[in-house]
């Protein structure tokens, strides 16, 4: 048995891209997040097939936060379907003044092509899609102005990147106490208080074990509380295998030097490890390997995950 109705499909994806949540309905398809910016002509294709949009018309594309991976493809859907885009407001800031995003996709090795957008939403607001109401609620943490929508009715929730069946989105390095941990916890009590029957996460497949998936966040964002070391090695990995996914892989021999070139990895180094750049690459390369993330074959480490 489905654990969703027919006017909500997913088009399950990878970790370079975010899941594309369509909404259904007579009065206008909405979908949810678009994914990455290399990917917008399989985003585009996932669309067309009759298992979510078909042939038919697109009436908006709604974000859950400003992340690469999912308003990646923002412009190219909206130059295909001629739909209006909507964010949450207090993402505003870092659309208007598009060299945030320049600065940020620089910072961490990521891209996404400028887009503009028609319409804001923000928590305590609800969006109406699929012939439902979709509450918007405030999900801070891995993006501290992310939302999730939740349709009360019959409890599905669209999580972003606030809780995935076996974790969540990085969360910033700090000295503890880490405001970063403090605000994703806040967000999983807000998602426990409203009790979904199914969660689609940003990535992944939807689920309904909510319980267990909220405790292994939690467990996960624990380790991080107070070890800005762990967690600051952790981002690195987790920028290191997001790019490797995105640019196809790296020659061991050249590892070292592309951390070198990408600033998040000196300045995570600097303010919190303290070990320097000298190997880091292929240290980086080999520990992903270790844990299955990475493959290395012939001196050249690939990503092992889907796109």
């Amino acid at each position: 048995m489905s654990l969703l109705p027919d006017s909500v499909r997913v088009a399950v994806r990878g970790w370079l891209n975010c899941n594309q949540v369509l909404l259904r309905s007579p009065a206008g398809n909405v979908l949810v997040d678009s994914g990455y910016q290399s990917c917008a002509d399989e985003t585009l294709a996932r669309l067309r097939d009759p298992a979510m949009l078909g042939a038919e018309p697109l009436a908006a594309l709604v974000n859950t936060h400003c992340h690469s991976d999912h308003i990646g493809g923002n412009a190219a859907v909206a130059r295909a379907y001629g739909c209006p885009i909507t964010i949450p407001r207090e993402e505003v800031p870092t659309i208007d003044d598009w060299s945030i995003q320049e600065r940020w996709n620089h910072y961490v090795d990521q891209y996404a092509e400028p887009f503009a957008y028609q319409a804001t939403i923000a928590a305590g607001e609800a969006l109406r899609a699929a012939g439902r109401e979709w509450e918007a609620h405030a999900a801070p943490g891995h993006d501290m102005e992310a939302l999730v929508f939740f349709d009360p009715a019959e409890r599905i929730l669209i999580s972003g990147d606030a809780l995935w069946e076996n974790g969540l989105g990085f969360v910033w390095a700090h000295e503890p106490p880490n405001p970063f941990v403090d605000a994703a916890l806040s967000a999983l009590d807000t998602i426990e208080r409203l009790g979904p029957r199914v969660v689609i996460p940003g990535h992944g497949k939807p689920f309904a074990d909510v319980a267990g998936a909220l405790a292994r966040a939690r467990s996960r964002l624990a380790q991080f509380a107070d070890d800005p070391r762990r967690t600051a090695r952790h981002m690195m990995k987790v920028m290191f295998v997001f790019s490797m996914l995105h640019r196809g892989g790296i020659a061991l021999s050249e590892a070292d030097g592309y951390v070198a070139r990408v600033p998040c990895y000196r300045d995570l180094d600097e303010r919190f490890l303290g070990d320097g750049l000298e190997g880091l690459g292929v240290r980086l390369a080999e520990d992903l390997a270790r844990a299955g993330a990475m493959r290395i074959d012939d001196g050249f480490a690939r990503a092992t995950m889907a796109r």
